[in-house]
């Protein structure tokens, strides 16, 4: 137990988590809470909104740089309050000493807000599209039709992984960690063979129609760029994660701005490379008509081998939830 002084000038005991975060986990961390299903789904509305090959490119890359400045700015802030946290700490330490009952009404109104609204919505979301993707292909072998018997099925298994990813977390950091390196590996994987099934169909077979096009047809409308922005950047969210553990991170003043600085732009690179791939194999209106375009991808390009990129989706679902969880607990 640390002592430290209260806002009211009391001593108080202080509870200091473990260092047991290294560089790898933490750059893992970013990795499972950035990569969920957005790179796998919105490209298509962020394509629409573009209106061209050329700007979507330009707009994936932005969102990726927008995402790197935020980062590190958060982390020059976890490196100045060096608590876990993120933005609760930061309230709590430019607000608590103004007043002792409103100077932290701000961190304690967003910390109710994260625990009871925003986080729990968020992980029921990303645990259902887990499922989704999970039963479909099972069900398609299956030939479940059924659109009731399905969906019930499909709210059991979220409920049963939500309740896997919970014992984790409650069980111990460094099983988080095992885990959570294991789903990290995953994610990159799905996104690689998405990269090279499309440089296949891009150097070996040809496939330039799409790229060739370039800024034909972009949208300029304040509205739209906006749009598209929103979309893009909704794949990238996560990227202070890592301010949310800062007391687990091993030497934190040095390995959050790496972890930041190498995760950030290995992510931007994957997305890039990842809708250049979807658009070597889909035409643009098949890309703007496909509720998942991936999926779409999968049946195109890997034929009887499409159900690896439901899997994908599902395992990266499933690391981006646990993530999520570990990080707000803190």
């Amino acid at each position: 137990m640390a002592t430290e002084e209260s806002i009211e000038g009391q001593p108080k005991e202080v509870v200091r988590l473990k260092r047991e975060l290294g560089l790898f986990s933490a750059i893992n961390l970013m990795i499972a809470v950035m990569i969920g299903s957005g790179v796998f789904v919105s490209p298509s509305s962020t394509l629409e909104h573009t209106g061209s090959v050329g700007m979507c490119l330009i707009v994936w890359t932005a969102c990726g740089i927008i995402s790197m400045f935020g980062a590190l700015a958060f982390a020059e802030l976890g490196t100045i309050i060096p608590r876990s946290g993120a933005e609760y700490s930061y309230y709590m330490d430019s607000f608590g000493p103004l007043h002792k009952f409103w100077g932290r009404l701000p961190s304690f109104i967003y910390s109710w807000v994260l625990i009871f609204i925003t986080k729990p919505a968020e992980v029921a979301i990303i645990i259902l599209t887990f499922s989704e993707y999970l039963c479909q292909p099972i069900f398609d072998v299956m030939c479940i039709h059924n659109s009731e018997d399905s969906e019930r099925v499909k709210k059991a298994v979220a409920l049963l992984a939500l309740g896997l990813i919970t014992y984790i977390n409650m069980s111990s950091v460094k099983l988080y960690v095992k885990i959570q390196n294991i789903f990290g590996g995953c994610k990159i994987i799905a996104c690689l063979v998405v990269i090279f099934g499309g440089l296949y169909e891009l150097i070996i077979e040809g496939n330039t129609f799409n790229l060739t096009k370039g800024f034909q047809g972009t949208k300029y409308s304040s509205k739209d760029i906006a749009l598209a922005f929103y979309s893009g950047l909704w794949a990238y969210d996560g990227w202070s994660a890592v301010t949310f553990v800062t007391e687990e991170i091993k030497k934190p003043e040095i390995n959050i701005p790496r972890s930041i600085s190498i995760s950030v732009p290995i992510i931007t690179a994957l997305y890039v490379f990842m809708n250049v791939a979807y658009m070597s194999v889909l035409s643009i209106p098949e890309i703007m008509s496909a509720k998942a375009v991936a999926v779409t991808f999968g049946e195109r390009v890997l034929g009887p081998m499409a159900f690896l990129i439901p899997l994908g989706v599902a395992l990266s679902t499933f690391g981006c939830a646990l993530s999520i969880q570990f990080g707000v607990t803190r």
